[in-house]
């Protein structure tokens, strides 16, 4: 009689354990907290002012390379909240010097989040002038 009633509670209790660890899962969302990151901008000649083409723009993995009026875009998913990311201009041609810059975004407001683990975008506009190589 004992052996019988241990076993019935503990198939009873095994049950229980099963229905509630599935019901916790079920709401349970797995992941990391991300937002999106964008840099955009043109990129002109310091000296003419004018906008440049085929300008390489990367940020981090992301890679863009400028249309004829100089207009860039790159982006990055990283965890929301204070960022710097370094965004390098690399001239295809080899007419302009390569610039680095570090870009910053602090207590960055986010837009069209998911209101769980997608915080959403930010952006910043960045324009940036090159300046020619020295051919002398």
């Amino acid at each position: 009689m004992k052996i019988k009633f241990l076993k019935t509670y503990n198939a009873l209790i095994a049950i229980l354990l099963v229905v509630f660890g599935i019901s916790c899962v079920a709401s349970k969302e797995y992941g990391t907290p991300d937002a999106k990151f964008i840099v955009k901008g043109k990129v002109s000649s310091k000296e003419t002012k004018e906008p440049i083409e085929d300008i390489r723009v990367t940020m981090n993995w992301h890679n863009d390379i400028t249309n004829e009026k100089g207009d860039y875009r790159v982006e990055n998913n990283d965890f929301p909240g204070d960022r710097a990311f370094l965004v390098k201009f690399h001239d295809t041609k080899g007419i302009y010097m390569d610039l680095d810059t570090l870009i910053e975004f602090k207590n960055p407001q986010f837009t069209g989040g998911d209101k769980n683990w997608y915080s959403g975008e930010t952006s910043k506009t960045v324009d940036i002038q090159l300046t020619e190589k020295d051919n002398g």
